[in-house]
């Protein structure tokens, strides 16, 4: 069987580390700053990408250049593998300890280099190092969020690594005629290098769906919801509430809208400044929020004005609800906060002849009874 010159497979590990490298750069800087790690995976992919083409070296340059550098740009560059992936998920990375462990490697790699010529001592130890490195790779992209086909990917190619390493290890020789081997051309030796060429390619490709899903997860968040409360926004909120009309209607089952308007905003702008304003439409909106069920729909939909949709909720439910937000918006004290009230207006639809058409109705008539309310004296519920 002819084998492939192993210089080849580390000469294509390294184009490909450093056209992944560009790719990861140039997302990273096209990206949301919330969204890290990236710019560490470029950097982790240029090293190992690097390191391969030193490698393939070997016997032309030195070996402090072909072994030692470019163990050490490896182990560095796995190291920040992790450390995108904990920058990705929020957490933060502790370098001190990592560092000082890959000096000590490098020292041991440099002493069977020239100390004891050992190759297999060198393999023996890169490869325990590779298996540490991606098993707890593979443990951060399994917990990466969101989790879908993205972090599945990243996390199985990070396993494929740890499965090809210990493969090398157990299929590790006890002898080697030549024990300054030059390049390595047994067959083992040449998968590794193989899987290890597409390694790179494969963990860049799964870093990037990975990033790009939770691009697109924001993306949904911003399009459909109020950036200042989290409240769904006017478009999102009825393009759930006409299902939920339809359900309705088809179910023959009470469907509820509550109006809410918090009393004298104006004032409370133009008496503690707009800072303060929207700090009051953030405390009602999460007061608010803490009152309903999974299945309730809160909306903002401009200023100081709130719409909440009910599903399967009767006339006295409904007006349950909105007292209950009343009392906790009229009772709470913050002391950061002015004392605000609301009032409420409380609509409800069950298919029944001559009540709301549709939606829209439903919420106009839900803003009627919230007129009413402010006309009798704010701080109250009307229905």
């Amino acid at each position: 069987m002819e084998l492939i010159n192993p210089r080849s497979l580390l000469f294509v590990a390294n184009l490909l580390g450093m056209l992944c490298a560009l790719v990861l750069w140039v997302q990273a800087r096209s990206f949301p700053d919330d969204i890290e790690g990236l710019r560490d995976w470029a950097k982790a992919v240029f090293l190992i990408g690097c390191a391969s083409g030193l490698a393939s070296m070997r016997g032309i340059l030195p070996d402090a250049v072909t072994i030692i550098a470019a163990s050490g740009m490896l182990l560095l560059g796995q190291f920040l593998l992790v450390i995108g992936l904990q920058r990705y998920s929020g957490k933060t990375p502790y370098w001190r300890p990592t560092l000082d462990a890959i000096g000590a490697v490098l020292i041991i790699i440099t002493w069977l280099t020239y100390g004891t010529h050992n190759y297999q001592g060198r393999i023996f130890i890169m490869a325990l190092a590779h298996i540490g490195f991606f098993s707890f790779g593979a443990l951060l992209a399994w917990q990466a969020e969101p989790k879908g086909f993205g972090s599945r990917f990243l996390g199985i190619a990070f396993l494929l690594g740890v499965a090809i390493a210990v493969w090398r290890l157990v299929t590790l020789p006890v002898v080697v005629d030549d024990a300054d081997v030059t390049l390595d051309y047994e067959l083992v030796q040449q998968l590794y290098l193989g899987v290890f060429s597409l390694g790179i390619l494969g963990l860049s490709i799964g870093f990037i769906m990975l990033t790009n899903e939770r691009l697109r997860v924001e993306l949904e968040f911003m399009a459909t919801r109020d950036p200042m409360t989290g409240a769904l926004n006017r478009r999102a909120f009825f393009s759930r509430a006409e299902v939920e009309w339809a359900r309705s209607m088809r179910s023959r089952r009470a469907l509820a809208v509550i109006t809410s308007d918090i009393d004298f905003f104006k004032k409370v702008n133009d008496t503690h400044g707009h800072h303060v304003g929207d700090l009051v439409i953030k405390d009602f909106a999460h007061r608010a929020a803490q009152m309903l069920r999974f299945p309730d729909i809160l909306a903002r939909f401009g200023g100081e004005e709130f719409v909440i949709l009910l599903p399967d909720t009767g006339m006295a439910e409904a007006r349950q609800v909105a007292e209950r937000i009343r009392h906790a918006i009229g009772t709470h004290r913050d002391k950061a906060l002015p004392p605000y009230t609301v009032s409420l207006g409380v609509s409800i639809a069950q298919g029944n002849a001559g009540q709301a058409a549709d939606v829209e109705a439903l919420i106009a008539e839900a803003d009627a009874a919230l007129y009413r309310a402010k006309q009798g004296g704010r701080n109250r519920v009307e229905s």
